[in-house]
């Protein structure tokens, strides 16, 4: 065989060795099973959904009766070690006043296989309706809402 041979089937090769990588790594998550951080206590969702920015692929949202503080400060002590950043801000809602929201983004990483936002809103409880994808936000004190939003799994080439 001659050089050029041998080059251009070795090009073919790696090519295609490398799309059955990309390929089963796209496959990889995205299959609805609930995150399981610490801070949440094991915690069920209330809803999963596909998320409607073309840049997320599923929003878990959870509330439960609990002080904002305390699950800042567990998810600080959890998050934050694996990289996370924290920031805290008010958001204004309807009614005028200003709940406390805490979020967390990762890093920004090349390799980084699912990129992963964490929001944590203060005095806000979601409640599920029956039969329906979804649910309603009303501000209760005492009460926490988490959302966990995954983006999309190694968007590029495709």
């Amino acid at each position: 065989m001659k050089k050029s041979d041998i080059t251009a089937s070795l090009v073919i090769i790696i090519t295609c060795v490398l799309l059955v990588v990309f390929l089963g790594l796209r496959s990889i998550g995205g299959d609805g099973i609930a995150p399981s951080y610490l801070f949440l206590a094991g915690r069920e969702p209330i809803t999963c959904k596909k998320a409607d920015s073309p840049d997320d692929d599923r929003r878990y949202t959870y509330s439960f009766e609990a002080d904002f503080n305390d699950i800042c400060s567990k998810a600080d002590d959890e998050l934050i070690p694996e990289g996370f950043v924290g920031q805290t801000f008010d958001i204004e809602n309807l009614s005028g006043s200003e709940p406390l929201c805490r979020m967390y983004w990762p890093p920004r990483s090349w390799f980084s296989h699912r990129l992963t936002w964490i929001y944590i809103y203060n005095n806000r409880q979601s409640i599920k309706f029956p039969n329906s994808k979804y649910n309603a936000v009303a501000d209760k004190d005492g009460w926490v809402t988490v959302e966990v939003v995954y983006g999309k799994d190694w968007w590029w080439p495709f």
